[in-house]
């Protein structure tokens, strides 16, 4: 039974939190054309945020690393299944504290029990991992950068008891954000992608692999101060952000050159390559962004338009980097499937849903930035092509309902 939790439970578990948070976040769009009364949006929104990224994000990726990279016997270890177990639940009990009571007692609690229980997988995830080549130096630095950012969660509580939501309370969010994006989510997933390339036996550069990894390497602790221009306008920030931004630049360069040498060697279907292609100008975009915020003028106008550039942004990451990656990654691992009309259906529903709420994010920033006139139903289409999203996520979420039924 308890191999299941690895095995499958993980898998399904995440995407059914992913449509849960997916539903959030409707909720949220739909509180801007019809307010809904006795229902906190601050709460809403950091109920999406967390089972978003600790529900759907670490799960799926934790999971994804615990079978490409930890070997089988040692998959069953007491330490995996146990704090395993007690993630999925003080996730799923974050989407109560969050909603009723925000960030009081009770969510920080579950917040502390989720950072313990993490913290012991990660170091054993150290521990068993093997190897000495890129793939697993990415995994490695990923794990660590997720430590590092976890930092700031015990940091906050000090904050705001201390100073309050001063401009030290949201740069300690944005240390958070900012080394669980960029640092974990983006080193564990393309360790994960060199990895189960390698495994299909197709040669492509350990040299541009290896360069990818240290440029990218490199920028990762600079890069924060992209994340903080806003509350800090000294020259030197701007000078130090930039070159971050350039490295993370170059590093792009060379997964390029990489990806163009395999890409038609892989023997994938056609949806996991339009799936790479996908994350791969999703991951440009994110990368040309980071470079554009050095600027102060960007930076300005986009704290200015913070509802369009900010949040386009963030869902530029979490739903056309982050979630199209781990879509690919459970169907090259087997996770995911697309021999039937619904997986299809569902993931294709998800791209456009993505590509739609993007263009009407920045699409609509960029007009009030022309200072032409906006989209009157703006409000009323980022709804429409949000329920879009949500049902391509219902349907990959039934699908593995109905294969692991027989489990569950």
């Amino acid at each position: 039974m308890f191999k299941k939790i690895i095995d499958s439970y993980i898998f399904v578990i995440a995407i059914f939190l992913f449509l849960l948070s997916a539903i959030v976040g409707l909720l949220i769009r739909l509180n801007f054309i019809f307010p809904i009364e006795n229902i906190s949006y601050k709460n809403l929104l950091q109920t999406h945020s967390h089972v978003a990224f600790l529900g759907w994000g670490y799960l799926a990726v934790i999971g994804s690393i615990l079978i490409v990279f930890i070997p089988k016997n040692k998959q069953l270890h007491k330490i995996y299944r146990i704090t395993l177990l007690t993630i999925i639940i003080s996730v799923f009990l974050m989407l109560f504290s969050f909603s009723l009571f925000g960030y009081k007692i009770f969510s920080i609690v579950l917040l502390s029990v989720f950072g313990i229980s993490s913290y012991i997988l990660s170091f054993r995830v150290l521990k068993d991992l093997k190897g000495t080549n890129t793939s697993s130096d990415l995994i490695r630095y990923g794990i660590y950068y997720y430590l590092l950012s976890s930092l700031a969660t015990w940091f906050l509580v000090f904050v705001i008891i201390k100073f309050g939501k001063t401009a030290l309370y949201y740069n300690t969010v944005y240390f958070y954000l900012h080394f669980l994006y960029n640092g974990f989510f983006v080193f564990s997933l393309f360790g994960l992608l060199f990895r189960v390339i390698e495994n299909k036996k197709v040669m492509f550069s350990e040299k541009y692999k290896k360069l990818f990894f240290i440029y990218l390497n490199v920028a990762c602790i600079p890069a924060y101060v992209l994340s903080i221009l806003w509350s800090n306008g000294s020259p030197i920030f701007y000078v130090v952000g930039f070159a971050a931004a350039f490295l993370q630049f170059l590093s792009l360069i060379f997964l390029f050159k990489l990806l163009q040498k395999v890409f038609s060697k892989l023997k994938w279907n056609f949806i996991s390559k339009v799936l790479l292609i996908f994350l791969f100008i999703a991951y440009t975009f994110k990368i040309v962004s980071q470079i554009l915020s050095s600027f102060p003028y960007i930076v300005e106008k986009s704290m200015a338009l913070k509802n369009f550039f900010i949040i386009g942004y963030l869902h530029l990451f979490t739903l056309a980097f982050m979630s199209v990656f781990i879509f690919l990654i459970l169907l090259q691992i087997k996770k995911l499937t697309i021999d039937n009309l619904t997986v299809k259906i569902g993931l294709f529903a998800f791209l456009f849903g993505v590509i739609l709420t993007e263009l009407l994010l920045f699409g609509q920033g960029f007009l009030f930035l022309s200072k032409l006139k906006p989209v009157l139903i703006f409000n009323e289409l980022l709804f429409i092509c949000s329920s879009l999203l949500v049902f391509g996520i219902a349907l990959l979420t039934l699908d593995q309902f109905i294969k692991n039924q027989k489990v569950l």
